[in-house]
């Protein structure tokens, strides 16, 4: 079965794996206390950006760049100067690209979003997580809602027109009333856009083991549901557009154009110590540990896709088509472009998986529909509460 390339365009995230601390619920590559060995690390994502650089091909042009974390903003406004300078001249970067990254509220000045505007940046996302002061606590986060209210008037004063607001849900002892008052927060704020993440307890954090000694109640997963449903009704009211199962763009005109690249099971590199990449066939990790990634990019020789992989896998194709599948379904309005998997892949996707389909459709799961003209397969409004059980049924062997 042949597999043709879906884009020319390839993503960019860098992994910024440093905090000042970590939140009871955190379970991501990220480490409190390390700021010493930030201009080390910083050096080491210059080399990784321009090894691999060499091999991407001359006619692919980066659509998105994204700081994640960890917390990008703990370095100066110079680095990040530095290294999306270091990109462009190392890829050919699309006029306009969105250029995105991670923050936490407390530490956020309006000269320091002015300093990193000016070098690029130009969507803030900012870890909001929820408005009420007892699941602050909970969650092991340093802020208040008052700071996230001044981090937004602060990056609207430096000149962003793209903040991104993330909330947690299913939060021990949350209430719907409770949540429902995160929402409005939001919503009041005016941001441009809101991702919403069902709370999920990581084994070896804080906040797992407190509810292993019975310190904390486990999460409600159906009031976690119920609270999702409400979400969906709620921010249809105002005026917020559901493109994907967690994310809302207000009037639907700010998608996250990086996060669209995942969703579509597009290329991708990450740079930095964990960072993951998906280059068409081939997909790979970085050495988790800063200090490991650091001796690895030192060390690395010319000639290799990525100096600081851990091991690079070769995927077939049958893995591309579940995942492919299973990526696009979590777009609730696009869906799977029937016409794109069969110029992709060769084959259609009821050719391979019509059982399925028509049994997911009778049971009020999944659509076919033709937004603009275009045959896709959506789930419907039912299937976004029940996601995981659509996708389980295209992963069979």
């Amino acid at each position: 079965m042949a597999v043709m390339r879906d884009s020319d365009s390839i993503s960019i995230y860098l992994h910024i794996p440093f905090c000042r601390s970590r939140c009871a619920y955190c379970d991501f590559n990220t480490y409190a206390g390390f700021e010493k060995l930030l201009p080390a690390y910083v050096n080491s994502l210059k080399k990784e950006i321009q090894l691999t650089g060499r091999f991407v091909q001359g006619n692919e042009e980066i659509k998105s760049v994204y700081f994640g974390g960890g917390t990008p903003t703990l370095m100066s406004a110079q680095y990040f100067t530095e290294l999306i300078n270091l990109i462009c001249d190392a890829y050919t970067v699309k006029p306009q690209a969105e250029i995105s990254t991670e923050a936490n509220p407390c530490e956020l000045t309006m000269d320091y979003l002015a300093l990193i505007a000016a070098a690029g940046v130009n969507r803030l996302s900012i870890g909001m997580q929820s408005a009420v002061s007892r699941e602050l606590k909970l969650l092991g986060r340093r802020h208040n809602k008052e700071d996230v209210a001044a981090a937004v008037t602060s990056a609207r004063q430096a000149g962003f027109e793209n903040i991104n607001l993330d909330l947690i849900f299913g939060i021990p002892g949350q209430t719907l009333d409770s949540f429902r008052e995160s929402l409005n927060f939001a919503a009041q704020l005016e941001s441009q856009h809101l991702s919403l993440y069902a709370l999920t307890l990581e084994e070896a954090t804080p906040l797992a083991e407190a509810v292993r000694k019975g310190e904390i109640p486990a999460p409600d997963e159906d009031l976690a549901a119920d609270m999702y449903a409400m979400a969906m009704e709620m921010l249809e009211e105002l005026d917020y557009c559901q493109y994907e199962i967690s994310n809302w763009s207000r009037s639907g005109l700010y998608e996250c154009r990086h996060n669209l690249q995942y969703w579509r099971n597009q290329a991708y590199l990450g740079f930095g110590a964990g960072a993951h990449s998906h280059y068409y066939e081939s997909r790979w990790e970085n050495h988790a540990s800063i200090e490991k990634y650091i001796s690895s990019i030192d060390s690395a020789r010319p000639g290799r896709l990525s100096p600081a992989a851990v091991e690079i896998e070769r995927l077939d194709t049958q893995t591309m088509i579940q995942e492919t599948i299973m990526m696009s379904l979590r777009l609730t309005r696009e869906g799977l472009n029937d016409r794109h998997f069969k110029l992709r892949f060769g084959i259609t996707i009821e050719e391979l998986f019509g059982d399925e389909i028509s049994l997911l459709i009778d049971q009020g799961l999944l659509e076919w529909a033709y937004p603009e003209k275009v045959r896709r397969l959506r789930l419907t409004h039912r299937g976004r509460m029940l996601g995981n059980q659509v996708f389980m049924r295209f992963m069979g062997d």
